[in-house]
């Protein structure tokens, strides 16, 4: 891999190496993962670390055909009179004499790639130089020869610590997906490649220029997507068919069944194979068994073994796979339903008559496994044979799914004129109500909601028998999201408190999730956690998937809201972190969209703008994710101020070309739009208009969420008219929890110019984790002290908010930018800029650092760049140091 690739997922590895090199005691890593895990690029990244501490580095490769030499991989480096007719001791001792002399007097680190493949008088070489010469050795292995005695001695005797190295988890690997294809990838497109590569970067990098070489992955506004199959056609995948082409037949037989079947029952498969077989492959790393409940299961070892295996399959011999394992399975399938599924798949593939009933089965283990283009194709099969109320209402979840809003909208109005009865009506009015509001016909959903609630009441004077669920409940519930499109929050409000404790499972989550949501985005986040905390998701039911539009997700998200609105950012963070590694994440890609939306809401807060842009450009270029309309406004909303925030102007055209579209009809999310608004006048160089739109949207209260009032008269603070803003919030509510609390506090102080006042609202942001508007707080103390004369008092502030500062990379509002280009300096540039301040020189300043004289140097023109300066004697009155500002000279580490 590139040297220059970021080390994603390896943050504890590189502490580890930096630990080692800055201790500088004898002994080393030994770096241990599956071929592709990046252990290489580790050893690279050693090679950089220690050439920055001072360290001589040599780049030690071992192969195949250097084992076969004694000190073979040394070869280079050994003087010409060490060769391998000489004495062993002699060989040896020339050898240990030759790397000192190439060392000379400076500390030796030897990073070896593939240990394992080392001859034996290189494994006593490097013990040797370890054990008597104070070598630092930092090598990588295999984790299948780990256990080899040579490589064993090393970390088992103490001479190397062993650092297993993990597989890339999903959102490491969509970064590193971002940076190697030179832009974000989406999300939908980023867990695929993630599920190919398992989490191995080469792999990754592989399947990605393979997928561009074939035009299966194109860049489009601003995002790199899917337009066809990903490619496993690549230089990694030869190697892969290397392998499985040294196959015997029997073998390539075997493979075959397990590509076509994965996962199999393995008691299934010994019934037509020979157990050697099997043991011969799992021997060789092809496949693996692993245990699935009671039931053990034969699968690949890698995705992309079985991806290529069903690619390069034959149609015929594939036809013959799956005859073979229908009549296996038909014979015992263990009484499980997800094999009786599987059948039916198989069964419609062969061209076998399918009833309805097997195909909205399959339809459904389809859908459940977010296989949405074969589940909309086996329901609109079943939709075709039987146009039932059931149908139409999966299908219509089906392709309201995938963002094909006016498909769904007609199949749903064609079963809405055959309906049979008030549960007919419910579940298809139900599902019609969220096609419509795809296509922000909020009036019309909200009409079909009503004629559908009116059926269930007659129902319910009439029928002695209570239905399955009370869908009367779930109908008004349903209808109170809408009542929020149209700008009527108080009946919504009404309606759902009235449902919130509702006897009904449905009803009650559904009502308690939105009112939660509702309540954290109002300003009163301890009553939205008190109505959704002690929530329980309702049981699986069969079309809950249709009729429950809040998925056991959405709790996690209704309370990470509630924590970030009551000023504990890292809890929320925490909680979100959680929430993705559920089991649920992965189930509802509106629920994924929705869950990183609020994640990038909190980094915003943090200070992570560009990070937050960077989430939200890959959310919703996924169309899978477009969902919810309102949730969409939401997204686009932040992408718009996360751009505006780093200076991002794609981001924000992006974000600029899609918001509009819902105008008044989306009254519930006008008042952030008008905030994100603001932030992009002010990104465009027009401040005033940012504070006339800051105005317009603290002046409405009908229908806007507190929060966003208070946080757009906060803005407008920040933009320099705190006395408007401070009147503005006369009327709003006293706002719960201290990150609230806090924006009130820092309003008034500033209207009135109090600086103490200012520093504790900007103490009280760091505590919730608000760290761009801590900075901005104390920056403003500093200007309110200065301008008082109480210097050490500015300063005090000044090097808090740059600290602060310091934690928002790539951020500019206007009050950073008023501070001056200082606080745009890295930890490390600020160090050296203080260092130079004192009158040191490049090499007095190397040597206190620990780096290379050119490093100083190439900070320092880094940093006369961003200052505005020439030399250093500008670099004081640049970071405005006065005699007593000794103490801001001191190195500290970060």
């Amino acid at each position: 891999m590139d040297t220059q690739w970021p080390l994603v997922g390896r943050a504890v590895e590189q502490r580890r190496m930096e630990e080692l090199l800055r201790e500088g005691e004898a002994g080393g890593l030994i770096v241990v993962g599956h071929a592709g895990a990046g252990k290489t690029r580790l050893a690279l990244h050693a090679n950089d670390l220690a050439i920055e501490h001072g360290y001589r580095s040599l780049n030690v490769s071992a192969t195949h055909a250097s084992q076969e030499l004694p000190l073979g991989a040394f070869a280079p480096w050994l003087a010409p009179e060490t060769d391998a007719t000489t004495e062993p001791y002699s060989l040896l001792a020339g050898a240990a004499a030759s790397l000192r002399k190439i060392a000379g007097r400076k500390r030796l680190l030897l990073c070896i790639d593939d240990i394992h493949y080392l001859d034996n008088a290189s494994n006593v070489l490097v013990q040797q130089m370890i054990s008597h010469h104070g070598v630092v050795v930092v090598a990588t292995c295999r984790d299948d020869a780990a256990s080899r005695s040579n490589v064993l001695a090393l970390w088992k005797e103490g001479l190397l610590e062993r650092v297993d190295l993990r597989s890339l988890n999903e959102e490491e690997s969509a970064q590193l997906a971002s940076f190697i294809a030179g832009g974000p990838v989406d999300s939908i497109t980023a867990s695929e490649l993630h599920r190919l590569s398992n989490g191995l970067p080469l792999t990754l990098r592989e399947l990605i220029f393979a997928s561009e070489q074939k035009n299966a992955l194109t860049f489009e506004n601003g995002v790199w997507s899917l337009s066809g199959e990903i490619s496993i056609e690549s230089r990694l995948g030869d190697l892969f068919k290397g392998q499985i082409k040294e196959n015997s037949p029997a073998e390539v037989e075997l493979l075959q069944t397990v590509a076509v079947g994965e996962p199999i029952i393995l008691r299934h498969l010994l019934q037509i194979c020979d157990i050697s077989l099997l043991e011969e492959l799992e021997s060789r790393s092809v496949l693996m068994i692993r245990k699935d409940g009671i039931e053990e299961e034969v699968r690949f070892v890698h995705p992309l073994y079985s991806e290529m295996m069903r690619n390069s399959l034959p149609s015929l011999q594939r036809r013959r796979r799956i005859r073979e394992l229908v009549n296996l399975y038909r014979e015992d399938s263990g009484g499980r339903s997800d094999v009786a599924l599987r059948v039916a798949l198989w069964s419609i593939e062969l061209g076998e008559s399918a009833s309805p009933e097997a195909l909205m089965d399959a339809a459904m283990i389809s859908f459940a496994t977010l296989d949405l283009k074969k589940a909309r194709h086996l329901a609109e099969a079943a939709w075709e044979i039987a146009p039932t109320a059931e149908t139409a209402t999966f299908l219509g979840t089906v392709l309201w799914m995938t963002a094909d809003y006016r498909a769904a909208s007609e199949v749903l109005a064609a079963a809405w004129s055959t309906l049979r009865g008030p549960r007919e009506m419910a579940i298809v009015g139900l599902a019609r109500s969220t096609a419509l509001e795809g296509l922000k016909k909020f009036q019309e959903a909200e009409d079909i909601l009503i004629q559908a609630a009116a059926a269930q009441n007659v129902s319910d004077r009439g029928d002695k028998t209570p239905p399955d669920v009370n869908y009367s409940g779930l109908l008004q519930v349903r209808r109170a999201k809408f009542l929020l499109h149209l700008n009527r929050k108080s009946e919504a409000e009404s309606l759902l408190n009235f449902y919130k404790n509702s006897p009904d499972p449905y009803v009650r989550w559904e009502a308690c999730v939105t009112l939660g949501l509702l309540l954290a985005h109002d300003g009163r986040p301890e009553e939205a956690a008190r109505t959704v905390d002690a929530l329980s998701s309702p049981e699986s039911h069969r079309y809950s998937h249709i009729f429950l539009s809040h998925h056991p997700i959405m709790k996690g998200l209704a309370q990470a809201i509630a924590l970030m609105q009551s000023g504990a950012v890292s809890e929320a963070l925490t909680l979100l972190s959680e929430a993705e590694n559920s089991d649920t994440y992965r189930d509802s890609p509106s629920g994924r969209a929705m869950l990183e939306g609020v994640r990038a809401e909190a980094e915003l807060l943090r200070g992570d703008a560009r990070q937050a842009a960077d989430r939200l450009t890959r959310v919703l270029a996924s169309k899978v994710e477009q969902g919810w309309p309102l949730g969409r406004t939401y997204l686009q909303c932040c992408l718009l101020q996360a751009g505006s925030l780093v200076g991002d102007k794609q981001a924000m055209a992006r974000a600029r070309a899609d918001i509009g579209a819902g105008g008044d009809s989306l009254a519930y999310a006008v008042g952030a739009h008008g905030v994100a608004e603001a932030w992009a006048a002010v990104a465009d160089g027009n401040i005033a208009l940012g504070q006339q739109l800051l105005m317009s949207v603290v002046e409405k209260s009908e229908g806007r969420r507190e929060t966003i009032r208070l946080e757009a008269a906060h803005s407008l603070a920040r933009l320099g008219d705190p006395k408007t803003a401070v009147r503005h919030i006369q009327d709003v509510p006293p706002p719960e929890g201290p990150l609230l609390s806090a924006r009130v506090q820092y309003i008034k102080a500033l209207a009135r110019s109090d600086a103490s006042a200012l520093e504790t609202a900007g103490e009280e942001f760091e505590k919730c984790g608000a760290r761009l508007l801590a900075a901005e707080a104390h920056a403003d103390a500093s200007r309110i002290y200065a301008r008082r004369g109480d210097k050490r008092a500015a300063v005090k502030a000044m090097r808090t908010a740059t600290g602060l500062f310091d934690q928002c990379p790539g951020v500019r509002t206007p009050i950073s930018i008023s501070m001056g280009s200082a606080a745009q300096l890295t930890g490390r540039e600020r160090q050296i800029a203080l260092l130079a301040a004192r009158n040191m020189s490049s090499a007095e300043v190397a040597e206190q650092l620990v780096v290379s004289i050119r490093t100083v140097d190439n900070h320092l023109q880094k940093i006369f760049s961003k200052l505005g300066i020439t030399s250093r004697r500008e670099i004081s009155k640049a970071l405005r140091l006065g005699p007593d500002d000794e103490s801001a000279a001191a190195p500290t580490n970060r």
